[in-house]
Parts: structure tokens; sequence; C-alpha cells
């Protein structure tokens, strides 16, 4: 039996859950803007585009600023998300401030399981991690903006997306295994300061 509320990306080694690219309050402007890494959205385009997949992902927005977020995700993920791996925002992003503690404080309450956060709303979660603590078992990963750029200093833990030079840090290993994480977590791993993806 699968989860109603999660998604299950076939490159990832574990659930996710997403939102509509559309939506994001960073993401949709840099869409925009030739050069940056939300240009050439793969979350706007394809599958992502059908009405059944838009309808689906507007439910999770519902739910994740539902009452029921927080006591039905941990319930979710206690069920469906077995080996102890879970990627927030396959697509889109976090929405608000509440959003963002909300997603800390399921993390608090499943702490079995390893959060990865990838992210291009740093002034959200600037403000969220002042009104609580990040626990141990979640990783927020800032992301790049620009391709070929580095990542901002700011944030122990970032990702960046390369195209005509080399990596920064650790290369994302997808590229050369079937666009498929496989055996490898780099970006759940708090000793990768960041994780560099193949642009494409």
């Amino acid at each position: 039996m699968k989860s109603k509320i999660l998604s299950h990306p076939s490159k990832m080694p574990c659930p996710a859950i997403s939102l509509d690219a559309r939506a994001c309050k960073t993401g949709s402007k840099l869409a925009e803007i030739e050069g940056t890494v939300c240009h050439d959205c793969y979350a706007l385009k394809g599958f992502y585009r059908m009405p059944n997949t838009r309808n689906a992902m507007q439910r999770r927005m519902d739910f994740m600023t539902s009452l029921e977020f927080v006591p039905k995700m941990v319930e979710e993920l206690r069920q469906f998300c077995t080996n102890g791996y879970f990627r927030w925002f396959d697509s889109g992003d976090v929405q608000s401030v509440q959003m963002a503690t909300n997603i800390l404080e399921i993390c608090r309450q499943t702490p079995e399981i390893k959060h990865w956060i990838p992210s291009k709303e740093p002034a959200i979660w600037k403000d969220a991690l002042a009104q609580t603590e990040q626990p141990d078992n979640v990783i927020v990963r800032m992301s790049a903006t620009k391709i070929d750029s580095a990542a901002s200093n700011k944030w122990a833990h970032t990702s960046t997306v390369h195209k005509d030079r080399s990596p920064f840090g650790q290369a994302c290993p997808a590229s050369s295994q079937g666009n498929k994480c496989l055996d490898c977590r780099s970006c759940w791993d708090t000793n990768v300061a960041n994780v560099s993806y193949s642009f494409h």
C-alpha cells in the first residue's frame, strides 16, 4: 500500500513530498531568468504539467497548510518511510515560516528518520530557526541560485549545479548511474558541506 500524501520519485531511495513549483516564492522568479538553476526546472515540465499531478500537488499544499499537517505527517512517515530517509520538496519549496517550523517539529517527532530539506528560501529558514532548534536528524541544504556559481557561505550545508566547470565539493553521482541515487546518501550527510549536481 502506498501513501496518498507522499510522492515516490523514481530517482530517490525513499519517499518525498512535492508541491507545485509554480508556487515557489523565489524559484518561480528565478525560472524567468536564464542562467539560474530554476530556469529549466524539471518540475515545470513533463508529467508535472498534467492536471492530475497538479491536482495532487494542490492537495498536498492544502494538507501542509492545515492544522492536521504535523500529526498526520508524523503518522505517514512512521508508516511509509521504512528505510530511514526522507526528502522534503522533490518539487516546490517551503512557503512560510509556519510551514518551516511545522516541518522541524515533524522531524523532531521522527528521530529515526534522516530528513533532507533542499531550499532556495534562506529568509524563511533563518526566521524559523530563530524560533526553534534544528533537530540532529535534519539537514537544510540551501541551493545556489545560478548555474556554475558557488553557494552562500552563510549556510553550513548547500547545493550547487555545475555545467561548464568542475563540481563544487561532492559531485552527485546520479548522472553516471541511471539518474538514481542508488547507495549514495550525500544529500543527507551532515559531513558533506556541498553537493554539486550536474546540469541536465
